[in-house]
């Protein structure tokens, strides 16, 4: 099994996204999972992409559960992402107001 890659990526209020995938399938996946966590306004996230364009998330503690299992979702339900690994961290993984 693939080891994930070994980037994380934290999404910050206000940051703007900087990824450059190695592999194939890390473009597609890298896209859609951006895609989904911006359109839903989900930015206390931390995640790596594995080579094959799996998806290894945490969700911070102050996510509502709600909006947790819509995002896993959606990201299960996109045909570029190919797999999902995805929890909740007792931690935040940006500045809250």
């Amino acid at each position: 099994m693939p080891r994930p890659v070994a980037l994380h990526h934290a999404l910050y209020l206000g940051a703007c996204l900087s990824f450059s995938p190695a592999f194939a399938g890390q473009d597609e996946a890298n896209a859609a999972l951006t895609d989904i966590l911006f359109d839903m306004d989900l930015e206390n996230v931390s995640y790596a992409l594995r080579s094959d364009g799996f998806v290894d998330i945490l969700f911070g503690a102050a996510v509502p559960e709600p909006a947790y299992l819509a995002a896993v979702q959606r990201m299960r339900d996109h045909p570029d992402i190919p797999g999902v690994l995805a929890g909740r961290g007792k931690t935040n993984y940006c500045p809250l107001p």
